[in-house]
């Protein structure tokens, strides 16, 4: 069965000038990475197309993580695992925490930082912390006349609302992630569900915000539907921002009710049990905040 079948031609730069090199002849070739994404597709291999694939993993720039006092900045090519063994003492909780979910112990140290972030049409838990925090990426854009620009883009908005990656013109090859270790005192994670197996159900939640006193701010919030919608809403975080602890019962069903109407304006295609999913999330963060109140 397997006779008619052709090799891939696998190209291994050094640099990303060579991987400039490489992709200006074969503009169609493949980005391989930890490869958990690419390998697990159907139609990836045994092939009878020829894929041209270009392996990332001898170009050292992007296996790097360095750190200064307002920031981490990583490789793309780093792993989770590798992130998480780095950052553990600095990295905000909410980041380890999405690592973490991403998968085993064994996928952990396989999938990158870069990979988990460029799925075509699947958002994970990485993404969705990392638009939190504010990080922002830098992306290498190398265009059909041989040239490339360098832009730093924050990680929201590398996806569209539905949450697939937004077009750029020209060939991009996402190269380091900035993440700011100024972040709020409290923090929380959570997902329901799993991205991989069943991403039309699945949510993930991250939030933080600073806790002062009796007061909320800065406030941020992503809610992401990982094959059906990536949501962020400022008026949402406006509704949130400046309100006195404890929250009344009756103000958490009125800004419930503008999160449900406003997910349902932007996605309408969103199913009934992840809509409750992510509404019960978003009910248990301001639940938490009035206990964490009430007990200091």
């Amino acid at each position: 069965m397997y006779e008619e079948l052709k090799s891939s031609t696998v190209h291994t730069p050094a640099t990303l000038a060579e991987y400039g090199e490489i992709i200006n002849r074969f503009p169609d070739a493949i980005n391989y990475a930890g490869g958990t994404y690419l390998v697990a597709r159907p139609d990836f291999y045994p092939s009878d197309d020829n894929k041209v694939i270009i392996d990332l993993s001898n170009i050292a720039e992007l296996q790097r993580i360095t750190r200064t006092d307002r920031f981490v900045e990583v490789g793309a090519m780093v792993s989770a695992s590798q992130l998480i063994d780095a950052g553990r003492l600095v990295l905000p909780s909410i980041l380890l925490e999405a690592l973490s979910s991403i998968g085993s112990t064994i996928v952990c140290r396989q999938i990158t930082i870069g990979g988990a972030l460029c799925i075509p049409d699947n958002r994970l838990s990485l993404s969705t912390a990392l638009a939190v925090l504010d990080a922002i990426a830098e992306i290498k854009i190398f265009m059909k006349n041989g040239k490339s620009v360098t832009r730093w883009i924050p990680v929201s908005r590398l996806y569209d609302k539905e949450g697939k990656l937004v077009n750029f013109e020209g060939r991009i090859l996402l190269t380091h992630i900035r993440i700011g270790l100024e972040v709020g005192n409290y923090q929380k994670f959570l997902f329901a569900g799993d991205p991989f197996r069943d991403g039309s159900e699945a949510v993930i939640l991250a939030f933080h915000a600073e806790r002062s006193s009796n007061t909320l701010g800065k406030v941020q919030m992503c809610i992401n539907f990982p094959r059906m919608a990536f949501f962020l809403s400022k008026e949402i975080i406006g509704q949130i921002s400046g309100l006195t602890l404890p929250i009344p019962p009756s103000m958490i069903m009125i800004v419930t009710g503008k999160l449900r109407a406003e997910i349902l304006n932007t996605n309408p295609n969103i199913g009934e049990l992840p809509l409750v999913r992510a509404l019960r999330m978003f009910e248990s963060v301001l639940h938490d905040l009035n206990t964490l109140y009430l007990q200091s």
